[in-house]
């Protein structure tokens, strides 16, 4: 018996990325309302979910998915024009999509109010193009010609030596003056005798002088009455198109008469268009082929994985230092070939839980489209380094803070148009989201070009909500006041809105950021703009560090943190208002001590103290140890519930001797 789960889990994943894949080419039809390769790519995406939810019975989905694709197969064949309103019923399609599928992630049928209620609106859309066509189909029945795109189809069925003969007939009737038209007829439905009434047809042109040099099928198919009710013909003629159209009209079980001239570029666009299927149908055997290739793993199961590399990483370092007290030469070679097998083992391992930015970065596109026609504002969004890779865990826990900057970016400081042109600024706004790498961490950054932050109004509100007195506020530096919009409870947004200033958002970014281990910092300048930069690892379970000792218990700082490391010599620290700081090549650097933080009292006299320049942000700190042990790699494990109001560790590592380590962190050290 097949389990079902197992069906489920890789339905839903699949029916995600397309939506995703949904969303991006929905943003692009926006852009390029007559782009037909995004409309027939749509068009495949619903039809696939339309089949997905089918074979897995999910009723309600497939039947919805149905209705728009029989939208989008009008629209794909020119039958109706694609519009505002229509391009934001499509928005709210996926959208409901998506909100069909998370129900039936939660246990449901995909049965959701939403898809009801805009069922109706598909079946409008439906409704009128039939009513439509009916009227159309009256009018072409009693007046005669009606141009129509849908011969060019047609062209699809001609082969490229019939294509060269039609091209030279053309020419020629054009050197004779006469017209070279194809001929579109629908007989009506039930109609008897299909033989008899295409031999009316031919009888009929052949009396307005008309010279058959194509048909649709073959005469030979027709004779055989080998076809549905559509006939086409290629004619050459002196006559109109309306003379063409009235005469074929007034034969008996005609439903509708199109006439379209013949067109060369037309032709070739629709060989173009048949090389791009044959390219498409390549392209997907191809895909095919590298799905068979790839595997779709539980995010758990590396979850355990990743644990087991960590233990092997222990007890491999654990092995190092047993043998290094006996100094056994015989086993320098395996344990180095051991070491090299635990490093390749581990970078394997952590490529697997690597990600994209891009898995984050893809859902903004469409949260920055509807949230700037929401507050009536122009933006250019732009995406870069999507490709940077990162965590998964780190990516799943990132999204949340982002879209908190990214709405604070589009309400607070990205100015309506009117606003903008009056400081002779562009009225479109520039909102930029960048990924990067730098050393063993990744930078997410979020830039604005809007009206930046007010000092004085952040120093107001934050004296308002009591978060600092107002004697404080003459001690405080820019970075400091600026600092101020992370405390919980801050906002300067005078009324609450659907997009922010409900006194969250902030705080939530620099919490999960320091719970991820990184660090947040924020630059910005009045009608100018805004920056955020966030730091993050690149992975939350094994690091580089440096392993220092402070009066012989042993601590651990990321190499991540670190500049530079100098053994402290006599006189090199100072006093700068009251605070200890170190000079470095011109630079003052603040200082904390360990020991003093710690509670160790004073260090012997005789022992010469290390300095670890650590780089927070865009700021340099110095961190006194006694004693720097060298780097290691070392897994990072959790110091539980019980101390998780120690700020100044981030995690504790089991080093090879079996001591513990703490791992300090550097930001809440300052």
């Amino acid at each position: 018996m097949p389990d079902m789960d197992v069906y489920l889990t890789v339905f839903l994943e699949e029916a995600k990325e397309n939506i995703q894949q949904l969303n991006d080419l929905l943003l692009e039809l926006e852009k390029d309302k007559e782009n037909q390769e995004i409309i027939n790519s749509i068009f495949r995406i619903i039809h696939t979910l339309k089949g997905m939810a089918g074979t897995m019975e999910f009723d309600i989905l497939a039947q919805f998915s149905h209705k728009l694709e029989s939208i989008l197969d009008l629209l794909r064949n020119n039958k109706i024009e694609l519009n505002h309103d229509m391009m934001n019923l499509f928005f709210k399609c996926a959208d409901v999509i998506e909100e069909s599928l998370n129900n039936i992630a939660s246990g449901g049928k995909g049965e959701i109010p939403e898809i009801k209620k805009l069922e109706v609106d598909l079946d409008n859309y439906l409704e009128d193009f039939k009513t439509k066509k009916a009227d159309n189909n009256a009018i072409t029945k009693k007046h005669g010609p009606s141009q129509n795109g849908d011969i060019k189809d047609y062209y699809l069925n001609i082969s490229e030596d019939t294509m060269n003969v039609l091209k030279h007939v053309y020419q020629k009737a054009q050197e004779k003056g006469l017209n070279f038209y194809f001929l579109k007829v629908l007989l009506l439905e039930n109609v008897q005798l299909k033989q008899a009434r295409a031999y009316s047809i031919y009888h009929r042109l052949e009396e307005l002088d008309c010279e058959i040099v194509y048909t649709f099928p073959s005469v030979e198919e027709i004779e055989k009455e080998n076809f549905d009710r559509e006939l086409v013909f290629g004619i050459i003629t002196s006559k109109s198109v309306g003379e063409i159209a009235e005469a074929i009209n007034k034969i008996a079980e005609v439903q509708s008469v199109y006439v379209d001239e013949f067109s060369i570029n037309s032709m070739e666009e629709a060989v173009l268009e048949k090389d791009k299927h044959q390219d498409d149908i390549q392209e997907n055997n191809e895909k095919e082929v590298k799905l068979l290739k790839t595997i779709r793993v539980d995010i758990n199961k590396l979850d355990e994985l990743m644990n087991l590399m960590a233990e092997l990483v222990i007890a491999r370092s654990r092995i190092v230092e047993t043998l290094s007290k006996y100094n056994l030469k015989e086993v320098d070679e395996s344990l180095s070939q051991l070491s090299r097998i635990t490093l390749d083992l581990q970078n394997i391992v952590m490529k697997l839980r690597m990600v994209p930015v891009s898995f984050v970065f893809n859902r903004f596109p469409r949260l920055v489209r509807d949230l700037s026609q929401e507050l009536g504002k122009k933006v250019n969004f732009i995406i870069r380094g999507e490709d940077t890779e990162l965590d998964r865990t780190v990516a799943d826990e990132i999204g949340d803070p982002l879209v908190h900057l990214i709405r604070n970016s589009l309400d607070h400081g990205i100015e309506k148009p009117h606003e903008r042109i009056a400081k002779g600024k562009p009225e479109v706004g520039t909102l930029i989201l960048s990924a990067r790498h730098e050393g063993n961490g990744v930078i997410i950054e979020v830039e604005d070009d809007g009206k930046g932050m007010n000092k004085e109004e952040i120093l107001r509100k934050a004296v308002e909500r009591g978060l600092i007195s107002s004697s404080e506020t003459s001690k405080l530096s820019d970075e400091e006041i600026f600092n101020l919009v992370f405390l919980p409870g801050f906002s300067t947004k005078t009324v609450s809105t659907e997009v922010s200033g409900r006194g969250i958002g902030m705080d939530v970014v620099k919490a999960t950021v320091e719970n991820l281990k990184g660090t947040v910092s924020l630059e910005t300048k009045k009608d100018k703009g805004t920056k955020i930069t966030i730091r993050l690892p690149l992975t939350l379970a094994i690091i580089e560090a440096l392993l220092v000792t402070v009066n012989d218990d042993v601590y651990a700082i990321p190499i991540a943190n670190i500049d530079t490391t100098q053994r402290l010599e006599d006189g090199e620290l100072k006093i700068v208002e009251d605070r200890e700081v170190f000079l470095l090549r011109g630079e003052i650097i603040p200082v904390v001590r360990l020991r003093d933080l710690f509670g160790y009292g004073l260090s012997q006299v005789s022992l010469k103290e290390n300095i670890v320049i650590v780089r927070i942000g865009n700021k340099k700190y110095g961190v006194v140890v006694d004693k720097l042990l060298g780097q290691d790699d070392i897994v990072i494990k959790s110091l539980g519930s019980l101390l998780s109001d120690v700020k100044e560790f981030s995690g504790g590592a089991i080093l090879g001797d079996g001591r513990i380590a703490l791992i300090l962190d550097a930001a809440s050290l300052m």
